[in-house]
């Protein structure tokens, strides 16, 4: 039996479904926990949104390394993942985002495989996401279903409506080396909460690809 740890998360919690993405998306995601991989990949913000009910979660959500405090457009964006030898279940997180004539944003987290098509993406402290995982039309659907706060040996469950709201994130390929990624965060009573959207490709890459996935390619030489 193939040892789920050690396959990529997101292809483990999609199952067959994986085969059905895009091949950038896919590639995006094609590293595998318990191996030493790097990937970066780069774009551009058209829009990084907060309501003005939201600004009463900023301060607690950056405690916790979760969000971005700020407002803007065309905001440039650094991502680094990577899986390591040391931790067979997790994907790792780094977000840059610089925003002008302000401190750059960092936005760490790990997600990590918990059941079924479900993740955790974890922030800082063990404030958790939790996540099902699904593919429409080739595109990667991430859809929020509560948060979790991890304590010691216990797990907190914690409402949507108790935080910002309920999460739906879209990953879709628009060309062959590019993807545009759409998140947004509802409030059931407040509406939209928090969002953000911006194009991508993958400017570097260590990753081994899966067998089921077309090989990585290097687009250092893409013109941002």
């Amino acid at each position: 039996m193939t040892d789920k740890k050690r396959q990529p998360v997101i292809k483990v919690a999609l199952m067959d479904q994986w085969n059905d993405l895009a091949d950038i998306v896919k590639q995006h995601y094609d590293i595998t926990p318990g191996t030493p991989s790097n990937m970066v990949i780069k774009g551009v913000m058209d829009e990084v949104y907060h309501s003005p009910i939201a600004k009463l979660f900023l301060l607690p959500s950056r405690i916790f390394g979760a969000l971005v405090p700020y407002k803007g457009t065309n905001i440039p964006t650094e991502v680094k993942n990577w899986t390591t030898t040391d931790n067979l279940s997790a994907m790792f997180w780094h977000r840059t985002l610089d925003f002008p004539n302000k401190p750059a944003v960092v936005f760490k987290s790990r997600m990590e495989h918990v059941q079924g098509n479900e993740i955790i993406e974890y922030v800082r402290y063990g404030m958790g996401i939790r996540m099902q995982m699904s593919v429409e039309e080739s595109a990667l659907i991430f859809k929020s279903i509560g948060y979790v706060w991890k304590l010691g040996g216990m797990t907190i469950p914690i409402p949507a409506w108790a935080i910002l709201g309920n999460a739906r994130i879209i990953e879709k390929a628009i060309s062959e080396d590019e993807f545009f990624i759409d998140f947004n965060i509802t409030h059931p009573i407040f509406g939209k909460t928090f969002s953000y959207a911006g194009t991508y490709s993958i400017v570097t890459s260590t990753s081994t690809p899966t067998k089921a996935s077309t090989p990585v390619k290097n687009y250092a030489g893409k013109q941002q």
